[in-house]
């Protein structure tokens, strides 16, 4: 089925539920019949003219109005030409009267009480269209008298009024607003079986002769509770249950007793003032309902949005958020506080930091702080704390404190990062500039006395090529040649580390360095210190710079030395074996 067959036949069943609802709204009403033409008090037509034509549109709304008037009509008197020209005025006045309320923007909802008056003002002014006219039409067909039409006007006016009102603002209410709590159904339907009770405890009242008519005050109570609790939507209920009710009791009255005029008038007016009143009571009510429900959203929102910032700080990850009172008192302490204080949440409510981590001084100094922010309104500058941290270490953190509105006081927010590996890092920074002046320190003089051992290795070659071969002093030189020659290698060791120089490893014997160095060390280190060595047998070879490792050797000889001296006397033992270190053994940083 195409789209446009879908659209035809869902209209045509509209037409068709419009159609039978202005028949059963129609038999209904005719239960309030008094004048012979079966002018009723109570048009519920009319009402249902108006709400479906609103929500439905006109062309679904006044084509269900015109074939529901026109069967009523023909039934009731048998002329079919009547019928047809009769729902002509019935549609002309639903129109009006929809096109009045949107074009003054009446809301369906009815929830001001200008909405109600101007609901009222377009019933009562759209209603006269169809009495008029149709009543005319039937002082043409003799069915009523010329002596009598305005009467007979009057009271289809007074009917379709209060139509508008009753089924009418039920349809506008109702339509696009009828989703409830179940308590909300469940207290609906008692005030539906209270009212109906009501109406019946009226005519049961009246019927024993206690009251000389149906008084409807007793009705008044379920229209009461509907207001406070249900608003629009209970009032205009209320109403109709209440038209219901008085239909099904006023047939019954009348088989009995006969309603006198004034009996249907007072209870027109009953339900036209009951209306307006409790309409307009009803507007007060949604107010604060209204106002109930967005204050509990924004709590609602407040909570929400207070839970997703506290779950924030909460779990900030390396970042130690706290809040504090006025008074220096902790009121949250999220994890990563934990972690960077080692004091549990728990333990750190309620209290003040030199009952945790501060120190008497640093506490006056946060104080002193803290009653800054909380004064001025403004972030305070960036702190840095010295601390120990849980596992004894010293622990440098740096704080942010900012002031926050919290319910209405004042709160201050303190935000923590460690910075110790930076503080770390600046050290080693600060310490590799130091080296590297001390480094050009050495170059320069490196270089100076690179000068002098240069003189010297020059003068005792010289010395040494002067002397026979088998004199004792050439024992003397060599000694003073091999000295200046490690002394050298010292020197552009220094030189090296001064200008950056590259290390040149090669393999190296460790026992052989070792050996060859033993001479320097027996002149070096003091006759009281015996040099001992005990060397492997196994391959010592390793892949190192030759003149670091003589370096190496020669500061570990002479800090043993240095130890040794208080005593005056001792073994100084050299030794080397072969082992193998797995890397977990390793020194750090290695």
């Amino acid at each position: 089925m195409t789209k446009t067959g879908t659209a035809v036949g869902l209209a045509v069943v509209r037409v068709l539920i419009t159609a039978m609802a202005i028949v059963l709204g129609g038999w209904i009403s005719l239960q309030f019949t008094y004048l012979p033409d079966r002018s009723s008090l109570v048009w519920l037509p009319a009402g249902i003219a108006l709400g479906i034509t609103y929500w439905w549109g006109y062309s679904v709304g006044l084509t269900g109005t015109a074939l529901g008037i026109a069967y009523l009509v023909g039934d009731a008197w048998d002329k079919w030409d009547l019928a047809l020209l009769s729902s002509i005025p019935c549609m002309m006045q639903a129109a009006s009267a929809v096109a009045l309320l949107r074009a003054f923007r009446i809301q369906p909802s009815l929830s001001r009480w200008t909405n109600v008056l101007g609901f009222v003002l377009i019933s009562a002014l759209s209603a006269i269209i169809s009495p008029l006219l149709n009543v005319l039409l039937r002082v043409q067909y003799g069915i009523v008298p010329e002596t009598s039409w305005q009467l007979s006007v009057f009271h289809r006016w007074m009917g379709d009024t209060l139509g508008h009102l009753v089924m009418g603002s039920l349809l506008l209410v109702w339509w696009n607003n009828w989703r409830m709590h179940k308590r909300e159904y469940a207290l609906l339907s008692g005030l539906t079986l209270l009212s109906i009770a009501s109406v019946w405890l009226a005519f049961y009242i009246a019927r024993v002769g206690l009251v000389p008519g149906p008084s409807m005050l007793i009705a008044l109570p379920a229209m009461v509770i509907a207001t406070f609790a249900l608003q629009q939507r209970g009032v205009t209920a209320m109403l109709f249950v209440t038209v219901l009710a008085l239909a099904d009791e006023v047939a019954r009255w009348k088989v009995a007793q006969p309603l006198t005029l004034s009996e249907f008038m007072v209870g027109w007016l009953f339900l036209l003032v009951s209306f307006a009143t409790f309409m307009t009571v009803s507007d007060p009510l949604t107010r604060q309902r209204e106002y109930a429900r967005r204050l509990e959203q924004l709590q609602q929102e407040t909570e929400r949005a207070y839970q997703q910032v506290r779950a924030i700080l909460e779990n900030a990850p390396n970042v130690a958020m706290q809040m504090y009172d006025t008074e220096g008192r902790v009121l949250l302490w999220n994890r990563a506080s934990e972690q960077f204080y080692g004091v549990s949440a728990a333990e750190a409510i309620g209290k003040t930091l030199d009952q945790l981590i501060f120190s008497p001084e640093q506490q006056q100094e946060f104080m002193q702080t803290l009653r800054e922010v909380v004064r001025t309104g403004q972030p305070a500058p960036l702190h840095e704390w010295r601390l120990r941290a849980p596992d004894g270490k010293e622990q440098f953190v740096l704080s942010a404190i900012f002031p926050v509105q919290f319910e209405g006081e004042v709160r201050v927010v303190c935000a923590d990062i460690d910075v110790t590996k930076q503080r770390a890092l600046q050290q080693r920074l600060f310490y590799a500039e130091k080296m590297e002046s001390i480094g050009r320190l050495a170059g320069g003089i490196a270089h100076d006395f690179n000068n002098l051992l240069t003189a010297i290795l020059g003068f005792a070659e010289v010395a040494q090529s002067r002397l026979p071969h088998d004199h004792p002093a050439q024992r003397d030189l060599m000694r003073i040649i091999e000295a200046s020659e490690r002394a050298a290698n010292l020197v552009r060791q220094l030189l090296g580390y001064a200008r950056k120089q590259l290390t040149h490893p090669r393999p190296t014997a460790l026992n052989e360095t070792i050996t060859a160095l033993l001479s320097l060390l027996n002149h070096t280190i003091n006759p009281n210190i015996r040099i001992r060595t005990q060397l492997t047998d196994d391959d010592t070879t390793v892949l190192i710079d030759p003149a670091q490792l003589e370096q190496v050797i020669m500061n570990l000889a002479i800090n043993a030395r240095d130890a040794m001296l208080p005593k005056g006397a001792g073994v100084l033992t050299i030794a080397t074996m072969r082992t193998y270190i797995e890397p977990d053994q390793l020194p750090p940083h290695h």
